[in-house]
């Protein structure tokens, strides 16, 4: 009847698996109540799943159904020619041209980050990056998704990001709950998800009819829209189209919140990390002020953002040991067979992929911080250095599409905090990793100074 649901903490869910592959192997199953769940670390058989999606594999039924429910059926969670159709208008929102136009927004949001970081500072207060890092991203996805500036950062009130945080707690639990118990009885985080997701779609229409009316005042706009909305709007009003008001509002509040959690999460991982090791923090800098000498302090223009291999080598490590998706989940289309087992249809498979990449038979010493791993050569590396076992954005032909666009962010947060302040953790023992849907730090304070020029 409970299978193993009593030996599971949700909000560590991905730490209990780690653990049970550790004991158990590469491959194991155990139950959530009646449905069975099996669970892959082998990075070969890992690599072959990724890449046979969408005919071989695909998401869980049951994450589809939840995201439904949810009104968040988008890209993320559909499947076959529905997915084929959304994603080509997300990659469009997000390639690499319309996101080098869009620079100089990003630049501006973390400028506006920067000031209030100096105003904490100014003021002695600790700084909650999580809170912050997650106002900047919903700041920067607003504007690339809406073209309208919100500007959490600087307004008090109730905002976007609020809403947004009741949504992956309770996506997180209902994936995890052997029993549908929502569609029957609400509980108070039911109630509160409904009410979020109410105000979310007042807010997004509002957007929707602003984006319309520009539209018919521009009517070049349609030949070159500036933001994802103008594009799904446009290519709403294609004859023959079947894009919905309803999957508008699911691609819409799945590209928020990808990008607010994801990306917030990975910055606030790396600067814990970075605190913790603070050669790889001055490392950083230099490198940023070498880029930036005829700059405004620690504002990266968009070349500079490729030249920062040092940057990219502290993200890349922080990925590595803190992913923001530790694990995947896929359900099987067809009987098949993983490592000798026989897999029948429609079975769940859970895979390890922050396991996976802190093998040492992947990475030499892979439980250690050591950025200096991505920027050495193959012959100068004393051991194993497998591409193929770091995923941090997916693989295959669902490999996530905004990986352009959090690089981009990291890269020009980074280079900001690097330049203009010194960082000082606040008990860094208390900081714990949770799950809700996304792994994301507990506990994670730090105090800034404004760095002393010479």
């Amino acid at each position: 009847m409970i299978g193993n649901f009593h030996q599971i903490r949700f909000d560590r869910l991905h730490l209990t698996l780690e653990d049970w592959a550790g004991q158990f192997g590469p491959i194991y199953r155990f139950r959530f109540g009646p449905h069975l769940v099996v669970v892959l670390s082998d990075r070969d058989e890992i690599q072959r799943l990724l890449a046979d999606r969408p005919d071989g594999f695909r998401r869980p039924r049951y994450l589809e159904a939840a995201a439904s429910e949810m009104r968040l059926k988008g890209v993320f969670a559909a499947e076959g020619e529905d997915w084929r159709r959304q994603r080509r208008i997300v990659i469009d929102a997000l390639n690499r041209a319309r996101i080098e136009d869009f620079f100089p927004m990003l630049a501006n949001t973390v400028g506006r980050l920067q000031r209030r970081w100096e105003r904490a500072t100014d003021a002695g207060e600790r700084v909650d990056l999580c809170r912050d890092l997650m106002l900047f991203t919903v700041d920067v996805t607003t504007q690339l998704a809406f073209g309208v500036d919100i500007n959490t950062l600087e307004s008090p009130g109730p905002t976007i990001q609020r809403h947004l945080d009741k949504v992956f707690p309770v996506l997180h639990r209902r994936l995890n709950t052997p029993f549908p118990y929502w569609r029957f009885i609400r509980l108070p985080a039911d109630r509160a998800l409904d009410r979020a997701l109410d105000a979310l779609e007042r807010e997004f229409g509002a957007m929707v009819q602003a984006a319309r009316e520009r539209l018919e005042r521009e009517p070049a706009r349609r030949q070159s829209p500036q933001d994802f909305l103008e594009a799904i709007i446009i290519e709403m009003e294609t004859e023959g189209s079947r894009v919905t008001n309803e999957e508008i509002f699911a691609n819409v509040g799945n590209l928020l919140l990808a990008g607010e959690d994801t990306t917030a999460y990975t910055i606030a991982w790396t600067v814990h990390l970075l605190t913790g090791n603070p050669d790889w923090f001055d490392r950083c800098r230099r490198e940023v002020d070498a880029l930036t000498a005829s700059n405004s302090p620690g504002m990266v223009n968009f070349e500079q953002t490729k030249q920062m291999p040092v940057v990219d080598a502290v993200s890349s490590e922080s990925m590595r040991l803190k992913p923001v998706a530790p694990l995947h989940m896929l359900e099987a289309l067809n009987d098949t067979w993983i490592l000798g087992y026989r897999i029948p249809k429609g079975t769940t498979i859970f895979m390890l992929l922050r396991h996976l990449a802190t093998r040492d038979e992947h990475f030499v010493n892979g439980d250690r911080f050591d950025p200096e791993r991505w920027l050495l050569r193959q012959e100068a590396r004393l051991g194993p250095h497998d591409h193929g076992a770091f995923v941090p954005f997916g693989g295959g032909p669902r490999f996530c599409p905004g990986r352009n666009l959090a690089m981009l962010e990291i890269r020009t947060v980074l280079g900001m905090l690097c330049s203009n302040f010194d960082v000082l953790p606040v008990n860094r023992s208390r900081v714990r990793e949770q799950i809700a849907f996304t792994m994301f730090p507990t506990n994670l304070f730090v105090r800034m100074r404004r760095r002393k020029r010479s």
